[in-house]
């Protein structure tokens, strides 16, 4: 039905985007800064990230096939979603590692109870992260029939979610940890936890379609599409992306936390509102711009040369972090987002559609999530953690920023020799 134009059958997917990256914008990002706060180093950060994106390398294929194999979409997108919603909060009742202000030293951390507690707490909300997105994903693309094209005019929403939770999210920090020496996350987790729970009344009433063509042969299928050379160096440069990624999704807001710590320590007390306004922009001045273009785009410069574009950008991007001293210089360079993030993951996503057998769907996004946000960010995060521990974060930033630029290039002449040579 369309009222004004508008699709009233999409309205619940919409819906369930928004709510769901608005419930994970408030913690995903500010994750680093509370562990941090706790004493742990980038490195013991970098471990638990490193341990969690292995997993995914199981947990996201594994769920593309079992929901396609036993057609059970709905309800483990539900549990994922309600499970969430119960165990983020915790986050907040686990009591910091020690008294002291200064770093734990890894020995300390390791032997530390306090420390398991968070960590299995961070990797199980996170895990349930991932299921989420695997499965909306899948959901998606079926609601729409197949039509990528459509795919980023409703994934836009959840960027607006992130936006707007996580700008909303980081002044009410500031607010609360007023005259505090460390902030409190505490309105963070409560607007998490209402969202997420908010999302699981809205996917209840959502029509979950189930696989609808054979699963007997998905491995057989599956084993199919990756002896496809083309398939193959497109898992590759989803991993190159997933890996550049890992940098800003986990080790951003600690950036700017040096930034301010080391350079303008006047900007200390806005801290949580100047990340979450950067967040803000990722969406708004990036991601929700790029989604609802994304399709035409793609159609026009084709799945491999978006990846070409999009790592340039992840170049130019880091090396402007690079050469930022003053944290609120970091808000015009966040409108590189779209076309570094929003674009190599809609090309990413709209290809796995494309290449997928009838009935493994699920599956083959599965992959494709495997490696951009599973081998790619677990790669991305142990490479940042040492390098932010060794070199200090702007000189990490640096380094990426030229490995950045060396992958492009390589990227391109592959391209190009894939293309002329297409047997």
């Amino acid at each position: 039905m369309d009222i004004l134009n508008i699709n009233t059958g999409l309205l619940p997917i919409k819906a369930h985007f928004f709510l769901y990256y608005a419930a994970n914008s408030p913690i995903n990002p500010f994750l680093s800064t509370i562990a941090k706060q706790r004493g742990y180093s980038s490195s013991v950060f970098g471990n638990i990230l490193t341990l969690l994106l292995l997993l995914t390398i199981v947990v996201k294929p594994l769920t593309g096939y079992i929901t396609d194999r036993w057609k059970c979409r709905r309800t483990v997108f539900l549990c994922a979603i309600l499970l969430n919603g119960l165990i983020t909060p915790t986050l907040y009742l686990i009591p910091g590692a020690t008294s002291s202000t200064g770093e734990l030293s890894n020995a300390e951390t390791f032997g530390s109870l306090q420390f398991w507690w968070f960590a299995a707490v961070v990797i199980l909300r996170m895990i349930l992260f991932m299921i989420g997105e695997v499965l909306q994903e899948t959901i998606c693309i079926k609601i729409l029939d197949g039509d990528t094209e459509k795919f980023g005019k409703q994934r836009l929403w959840g960027a607006a979610g992130w936006g707007i939770m996580s700008m909303v999210a980081g002044a009410a920090i500031d607010w609360y940890s007023s005259g505090l020496t460390q902030k409190n996350h505490l309105p963070g987790y409560l607007i998490s936890a209402s969202s997420f729970l908010i999302d699981f009344i809205v996917v209840l009433n959502l029509k979950v379609p189930e696989t609808s063509g054979p699963t007997t042969n998905i491995l057989k299928d599956v084993k199919i599409v990756l002896k496809n050379a083309k398939v193959c160096v497109f898992l590759v440069w989803a991993t190159a992306g997933g890996m550049f990624m890992a940098y800003i999704c986990y080790y951003f807001i600690w950036y700017v936390d040096d930034l301010a710590t080391i350079y303008h320590p006047e900007r200390m007390s806005m801290l949580s509102l100047i990340a979450g306004l950067s967040l803000t922009i990722d969406c708004f001045g990036g991601e929700v711009p790029f989604f609802y273009l994304s399709g035409h785009l793609i159609k026009r410069t084709g799945h491999m040369t978006a990846f070409s574009i999009s790592f340039a950008m992840f170049a130019l991007r880091f090396l402007l972090y690079s050469v930022i001293r003053d944290p609120l210089w970091v808000l015009p360079v966040e409108m590189l987002n779209g076309i570094t993030f929003g674009l190599s993951y809609i090309a990413g996503i709209s290809y796995s559609a494309k290449i997928a057998p009838v009935g493994c769907e699920g599956t083959v996004q599965g992959l494709f999530s495997m490696a951009f946000l599973g081998i790619g960010s677990s790669l991305g995060v142990t490479l940042a953690g040492y390098t932010f521990s060794h070199l200090g974060s702007v000189m990490a930033f640096r380094l990426i920023g030229f490995i950045a630029l060396i992958t492009c290039v390589i990227q391109i002449v592959v391209n190009h020799f894939m293309n002329r040579n297409k047997k």
